[in-house]
């Protein structure tokens, strides 16, 4: 019995990391709440990480100096923060105008994020998988809801 519980605790831990490589509608709810608290007005990425201890990276405008990258615990609690100058005119989506794409991309059959990213040019592209496990690919641009691009791993 002991070597059985062994085991399955063994199996669990080794298996935890990766199930920070993707993330629910509720866990970019949890980033973008986090982001929004710490002051970022305009995101331009939302990654979930299966590499890190840190779960949640954002990153993002905090003001039109300073360009910020946080990673978050699966709480929302910042662990680490990078902030630096940047130059030129900040760009990003707010966190309503990215729960909008997160709606449209769920209604293609999004079910886990993996990436989020904002591109120059109005592209945002999300990665991440259905509900069956399958890679799926979503890409909007020039500000529609309406996708440009789907594309589903048939495996």
């Amino acid at each position: 019995m002991k070597k059985m519980i062994a085991l399955t605790l063994a199996g669990t831990l080794a298996a935890s990391p990766l199930a920070f490589a993707k993330g629910s509608l509720d866990d970019a709810e949890t980033a973008l709440n986090a982001g929004t608290d710490y002051g970022i007005t305009q995101f331009t990425n939302l990654e979930f990480d299966d590499d890190r201890d840190d779960p949640f990276e954002i990153e993002g405008w905090v003001d039109n100096e300073w360009y910020v990258e946080l990673e978050l615990s699966a709480d929302g609690a910042i662990e680490r923060e990078k902030r630096r100058k940047r130059q030129g005119q900040p760009s990003g989506l707010s966190a309503d105008e990215i729960r909008s794409y997160l709606d449209a991309a769920s209604s293609e059959g999004m079910h886990y994020i993996e990436e989020l990213e904002v591109r120059s040019g109005g592209r945002v592209e999300i990665e991440g998988e259905d509900s069956n496990g399958r890679e799926l690919e979503v890409e909007f641009r020039n500000s529609s809801l309406s996708p440009f691009k789907v594309e589903r791993d048939d495996d």
